[in-house]
């Protein structure tokens, strides 16, 4: 399944770029279906390039019904492993979910694009769900559509809201300022 989300923002590139980057903790707190986000790791070793893994927690209500026979709510977490690099406004990510991890790949990459003013978020990326296996022939049919769609949209949504707490974000430290 592919991920194409195109978000457009009234801040420069450099903010909602450095923001996105270097503010997640605190964009949560914009965020009502994502209960906490956590930096797990940071790199910043290689010049213009930042490396971070983000611990992403949902919110305990976004498991849908026909989804809790398979995830446990406590697991309804995923790790972002991100690579930002700056000189091309580019961060290269790959999500590792919290569950069935070893059945769901997603990755992708986010573009920053100045427009008009703002800048236009680009994220690309693609979402694979292996259920073989892991349920019998007769519920495969039936249980990997609505998996995939629930997994697709705990995922697909969070880029734009992202996108919206960005924007949140930036416009309340520019009240502070």
């Amino acid at each position: 399944m592919e991920i194409d989300v195109v978000s457009t923002l009234n801040y420069s590139r450099p903010a909602v770029f450095a923001a996105m980057r270097d503010q997640m903790t605190a964009l949560a707190a914009y965020m009502p279906n994502i209960e906490q986000i956590t930096v797990e790791s940071r790199d910043d070793s290689t010049p213009g390039e930042v490396r971070l893994v983000n611990r992403w927690q949902a919110a305990r209500s976004e498991v849908p019904a026909v989804a809790r026979k398979f995830v446990d709510p406590a697991r309804m977490f995923w790790l972002d492993h991100a690579r930002w690099i700056e000189a091309e406004w580019r961060c290269e990510w790959r999500l590792e979910m919290g569950f069935m991890a070893e059945r769901i790949s997603c990755s992708g990459v986010t573009t920053y694009h100045e427009v008009d003013g703002g800048t236009e978020t680009r994220i690309k990326g693609n979402l694979i769900l292996d259920l073989k296996g892991f349920l019998p022939g007769f519920l495969l049919k039936k249980a990997q559509p609505a998996i995939e769609n629930f997994v697709l949209g705990t995922v697909k949504p969070n880029f734009q809201r992202t996108s919206d707490a960005v924007s949140a974000y930036l416009e309340s430290q520019k009240e502070q300022a």
